[in-house]
């Protein structure tokens, strides 16, 4: 849910062909932030982080795109590829849109921290990242086995309101948040596109992938990073933070007694923590 009375405005674009809802605001000229959202059902960027975009652009420009098969995006899925390479792919695609060619700040919560982190990996997009920020996105490994119960969506509210109390504290406006993720999750396409790359494949068409060598390529990489874990998240392993963290060349661990979403339910100390980080590393390179 987007807080009320800010300068945010939503929008609708064609990027590569594909209908793209993005949130924006800030000053045109000021570093760039892409905020991307959590991908369980009903994920939007108005539903991560609605109320600490406006805190956001007081001082930078900020993009935050819905995810492609989220939110008012395109329903749209790639079964060929991971489901982190084209939803990059269309991150900047939408950047070069927007003419936004300079290095970018990447900050985001679960699925969207670990694109982030992808994005990072790939020698193809890193020299566009400035830094990446992740709250509880951990690229893809070290999932506990609670991970598996945001699944279970069935289209009820019920069922959805049993995910969220897996993604965040206790709040007083749980209401608010659970009515704004739900209109998302029942958006038509959206189940669709979350179940395609879960459907299990005739024997005969079955094949063995790749292994994932992921995280071994971010040990090459300087970029900062900012990796965010919660103390109460059973979603994520403990200590994944600190996994990562040595295989990274310039990362910073922050630890939150929160659940998996602390830019939802706490989100004063989540834009603390990025704006801290995010001025450390700005004013550092321009020393």
């Amino acid at each position: 849910m987007l807080t009320e009375t800010t300068e945010i405005t939503e929008n609708l674009d064609l990027v590569s062909d594909l209908e793209t809802r993005y949130l924006s605001g800030g000053p045109q000229n000021a570093p760039v932030i892409v905020f991307m959202h959590d991908g369980a059902y009903g994920g939007a960027s108005d539903v991560t982080w609605g109320k600490i975009l406006p805190e956001a652009a007081k001082k930078y420009r900020v993009i935050a795109p819905d995810l492609l098969g989220y939110g008012g995006s395109a329903k749209s899925v790639r079964a060929d590829v991971s489901p982190f390479a084209f939803r990059i792919r269309h991150i900047f695609s939408l950047l070069d849109h927007l003419g936004i060619t300079e290095p970018v700040h990447f900050v985001g919560n679960s699925f969207g921290g670990s694109i982030g982190l992808r994005a990072l990996a790939d020698e193809q997009y890193r020299h566009r990242i400035a830094s990446v920020s992740t709250f509880n996105g951990s690229g893809g490994p070290w999932k506990a086995p609670d991970m598996t119960k945001l699944g279970a969506f069935d289209g009820t509210r019920e069922s959805l309101e049993q995910l969220v109390d897996l993604l965040c504290d206790p709040v007083d406006d749980k209401a608010d948040h659970l009515a704004a993720r739900y209109k998302w999750a029942i958006t038509p396409g959206h189940f669709i596109t979350m179940r395609a790359p879960h459907t299990q494949l005739p024997e005969a068409l079955k094949v063995e992938r790749p292994a994932d060598t992921f995280p071994a390529q971010l040990k090459e990489v300087n970029t900062p990073a900012l990796l965010v874990e919660c103390s109460k998240d059973t979603l994520l392993q403990e200590g994944w933070s600190k996994n990562l963290a040595e295989s990274m060349g310039n990362a910073r661990r922050e630890v939150l007694n929160r659940k998996h979403c602390p830019n939802i339910t706490h989100p004063e100390e989540a834009w603390d923590l990025i704006d801290d980080f995010l001025t450390s590393v700005i004013e550092g390179s321009a020393n």
